[in-house]
Parts: structure tokens; C-alpha cells; sequence
């Protein structure tokens, strides 16, 4: 329809086409009609692109999908913590110096050193994750990363570092506190 509107020669009879070369120009008449094609043009483009910024932007799956995966995050920040509980308990619970010889102390001091370490540096990738996401909360990568596995939750209340065991929330402002230490206000 659009052709047929500009190329006079196929336009149907009672139709007057938008620009006829056919006829003599009246000058005033064509810059009114090229200046209505343009704004009409442009009103279409502008409506056009509201429209893919509103569907892009303001998606109510969108929002429903940073809800769940910010819930996923927090869970999973409070997944790590409780493990890091876990981990310290164990490397230090396995130091009774009492009952340990005097030849084997080393070593046990040792190997508990080496397990805190390992469950610190655990702890301090995956608390990276929580505080400087990679990935945009309302992308499907996100909840991939902050997935915790059933059997690591199961283990963790087991042994006793379940959610309904500890109470305390992990927000950020915890989390920064346990990587950075020494950024801690003494004033505060």
C-alpha cells in the first residue's frame, strides 16, 4: 500500500497519490506533504521504541525473576556463612591438645592451620559472589550461580548449623565486615 501511495502509476482511480511527478510541483503543497510523511514517521518510530523499552524494561516476569534470585542470594549467603561455621568448628574441635602425643602436635596444629585456611579462602570466593554479583539479578545465569545443593543444606543441619539453628542474618553489611576486617569504622 505504501508503494501504491508513492508511485502514481499504481495507484487505483479516486486515490491521489502522495507524490506524483506527473503533475506540475506546487512547492508549497509538496514541503507540506514531505513534512507530514516525516512527523508521522517519527511518531511511529518514538511509539515504536516506547514500546520495546516498556516490554524490555518493565516486564513483570522481569521483576518476579530479581525477586526469586535475590532470595536465592540471600539464602545462599547464609548457606556460606553457616558452612564457614562449620568448617572453623571442625579444624579447631579436632585440636585437643591434651590428648594429643607431643610428637603429633605439630603436625595436628598444622593440619587444622591448613583447614582454616582452605574454609576461609571457600568462604571469601563465595562471599565475593554475593557482594559483586557477575551477573544481573534478573538474568537466568544468576540463579545458577547462587544455587545450593540439598545434600550440603541437609549436612549442615545435621550437624547442627541448620537455619532454625543459627540465628543470626547474613546481610552485606556482615559479609563485608568478615572479608574486611580492617575497613571496620572502630568509632561506629
Amino acid at each position: 500500500m505504501l508503494v501504491a501511495t508513492l508511485q502514481p502509476g499504481f495507484v487505483t482511480e479516486g486515490v491521489p497519490p502522495l507524490l506524483d511527478c506527473r503533475t506540475p510541483p506546487n512547492p508549497r503543497r509538496c514541503d507540506e506533504e514531505y513534512l507530514l510523511i516525516i512527523l508521522a514517521l517519527s511518531i511511529s518510530t518514538q511509539l515504536l521504541l516506547m514500546l520495546y523499552v516498556g516490554f524490555a524494561v518493565l516486564q513483570p516476569s522481569s521483576l518476579r525473576k530479581r525477586q526469586l534470585n535475590e532470595g536465592q542470594r540471600r539464602t545462599f549467603a547464609s548457606f556460606i556463612f553457616r558452612r564457614l561455621l562449620r568448617q572453623l568448628d571442625e579444624a579447631f574441635c579436632g585440636q585437643d591438645c591434651l590428648k594429643i602425643p607431643d610428637e603429633q602436635r605439630l603436625g595436628s596444629c598444622l593440619r587444622s592451620n591448613e583447614k582454616v585456611s582452605l574454609a576461609i579462602q571457600l568462604f571469601r570466593r563465595d562471599a565475593l559472589k554475593v557482594l559483586q554479583p557477575g551477573q544481573d539479578l534478573s538474568s537466568d545465569l544468576a540463579s545458577d550461580v547462587y544455587y545450593v545443593l540439598d545434600e550440603e543444606e541437609q549436612e549442615l543441619d545435621f550437624n547442627g548449623y541448620g537455619c532454625s539453628h543459627t540465628k543470626v542474618e547474613v546481610t552485606e553489611e556482615l559479609l563485608m565486615h568478615l572479608l574486611y576486617p580492617e575497613r571496620i569504622d572502630p568509632d561506629a
